[in-house]
């Protein structure tokens, strides 16, 4: 939460942080987004540790800069004309503009530095900064940065808007269902009543993605994948392909709203009845996603909940990547990932190495197993968002049945 960044900062021994960016548009830019809130404006965020944060800002974009609640510094305060006047070379004149505005905000130190830049321009930059200024040193952070920690636990405003998202993608989801439940079956496939074609999986993106834009949010690369292409995890589905009655369709739709926070959940589906080889395996991924909701615990590493859906599937003849690597067939992934305003944040479920993550108050995370048969001509995926309330209980924010057949409402052929 953003009222640890000053223990956070001490802890990592940093006397100041600044956030860089273009501007704060989601994944854009989630480190910038995590300060200004969604606002579109471009800027640096400046804190010193036990200060409050600034936003250095354009005079054009002073009200965007004031609703977002932090110290409005106005960039006009350095006059970049009259560098630029003094100092011909432009890389040479942004470094005496980033020196006198640093110098005259308090930034010394250690300085910790986040945000999306592009990498060689900020590297000169940086460079050029230190030389200027002797008592600056800017920390480069590897693995778990400040920003990353802070954002790891979600406050009371944040899962007010991550609920929100999460609503309206579970509606954007039901839309989808309820279209193809209105359609008829014709022999194998299925028939939209209105116009009597064969509903296909671009027919069904059409209506996922009109339904996300109603409702003010963008989906990135949705998954409606059937039969052997539900069987490879990350396989969007090829529009052309006509919805069939008994194969599995995994869904996972994971779209965002303009806060920038996401949403991310996972349905499988069979049109109006499954196989029973497909019925198994969807118990199979069902009983492993029950068992490891219900051993959540505070405080617990990760971990081990990954190598507990491993042993559950194993115990039922599924090969697991926690006994085969690399390996495409069977449990194949690990249990879930962090999210927020990254569709994957720097938390998870471990495969292979441990992290040391742990269950936290705040958190909130994905819960995904799976099973993965492209040879066979199916997967099977169910994944909801959790997060881990302030009492320490775990609440899935994915208000939506696990069902795996949807019958058709239409006169059968």
């Amino acid at each position: 939460m953003q009222r640890d960044l000053d223990r956070l900062m001490s802890e990592r021994l940093l006397d100041a942080i600044i956030v860089e960016g273009p501007d704060g548009l989601g994944a854009a830019n989630p480190a910038f987004n995590y300060f200004v809130r969604g606002a579109h404006l471009t800027g640096t965020v400046i804190k010193l540790r036990n200060q409050p944060a600034m936003l250095v800002h354009s005079d054009w974009e002073v009200l965007q800069a004031a609703e977002t609640g932090l110290v409005c510094v106005s960039s006009s305060r350095w006059n970049m004309r009259d560098i630029m006047q003094r100092i011909p070379d432009r890389l040479a004149a942004r470094v005496e503009l980033r020196r006198q505005m640093l110098t005259d905000l308090g930034v010394t130190g250690r300085v910790g530095v986040y945000g999306t830049v592009q990498a060689g321009p900020f590297l000169a930059l940086q460079r050029g900064i230190e030389a200027a200024m002797p008592g600056l040193t800017f920390v480069a952070e590897s693995d778990k940065d400040l920003i990353s920690a802070a954002r790891l636990t979600k406050d009371e405003h944040e899962i007010a808007v991550m609920r929100a998202v999460g609503q309206k993608t579970c509606a954007v989801v039901q839309a989808a269902v309820d279209y193809i439940c209105s359609g008829r079956a014709d022999g194998a496939f299925v028939v939209d009543s209105q116009t009597g074609a064969r509903m296909t999986i671009g027919d069904v993106r059409a209506v996922i993605d009109r339904e996300l834009a109603a409702r003010g949010m963008v989906g990135e690369g949705t998954i409606f994948a059937q039969g052997r292409d539900a069987g490879l995890p990350h396989a969007r589905g090829q529009d052309t392909m006509e919805l069939q009655r008994g194969q599995a369709i995994v869904f996972d739709i994971f779209p965002k709203d303009a806060s920038g926070y996401y949403h991310d959940m996972t349905r499988t589906f069979a049109i109006d009845y499954a196989t029973p080889e497909l019925q198994q395996a969807y118990d199979d991924v069902m009983g492993a996603f029950n068992e490891v909701i219900q051993e959540f615990e505070l405080g617990a590493p990760t971990k081990p909940y990954q190598t507990m859906v491993c042993d559950y599937f194993e115990a039922r003849g599924h090969a697991t990547i926690g006994k085969t690597y690399p390996i495409e067939e069977g449990y194949i992934h690990s249990l879930g990932h962090g999210l927020g305003l990254e569709v994957h944040e720097d938390f998870g479920f471990p495969s292979l190495a441990d992290r040391g993550d742990v269950l936290v108050t705040g958190a909130v995370f994905s819960v995904e197993p799976g099973l993965y048969y492209p040879s066979k001509g199916y997967g099977v995926r169910v994944e909801d968002t959790y997060w881990c309330t302030p009492d320490g209980t775990f609440e899935s924010l994915t208000d939506f049945p696990k069902e795996l057949v949807i019958h058709l409402k239409g006169t059968r052929q």
